[in-house]
């Protein structure tokens, strides 16, 4: 596979409608990957692909919030998924990036998909005036840290979380 050969898309309506399927599944590996980290906080019941189809929905059409996927033989390979949140009032900064959904197919890994897409929406975020992003990750997913801090993100803060017994 050459990296070339790789097509970068915003999800469209028309897109996501014939590509859905593929979304579905990627999301499904995202979930599933992600409750591995902590399967008590983080297990996962089950996955609607409605669920699925009304998150994307949000992005397509969007200018706050945006999709975009990597393509690949006819087959979505991955998409990220981010928008522009406001702040509370009183922080100094009233807007920020946020990064909600990486995912990159298994098989496509360390090709540079990830890293394309975080650029994809930095520029994004730069264009709209935003100085500063963010992402949510379980400190278990040791190659999306990687990645991250490959891409410039520093750690912030640390969500520390307990369990009533």
């Amino acid at each position: 596979m050459d990296f070339n050969d790789i097509l970068f898309k915003e999800l469209d309506t028309e897109t996501f409608e014939k590509g859905f399927m593929d979304i579905f599944e990627l999301s499904n590996d995202f979930f599933n990957e992600y409750s591995n980290y902590n399967t008590s906080l983080f297990g996962i019941d089950t996955i609607e692909e409605m669920d699925i189809k009304n998150y994307f929905q949000t992005f397509v059409n969007n200018d706050n919030k945006k999709a975009f996927i990597a393509i690949f033989n006819n087959k979505i390979i991955g998409y990220i998924t981010f928008y522009i949140k406001t702040q509370p009032n009183f922080w100094i900064v009233k807007k920020i990036g946020d990064i909600s959904g990486l995912m990159v197919n298994k098989n496509y890994r360390n090709k540079g998909i990830g890293t394309k897409f975080i650029k994809m929406a930095i520029e994004y975020f730069r264009n709209n005036g935003i100085k500063y992003y963010e992402v949510f990750t379980s400190i278990n997913n040791k190659d999306g840290i990687s990645l991250y801090k490959k891409c410039g993100f520093n750690e912030l803060y640390t969500t520390l979380y307990g369990e009533v017994k």
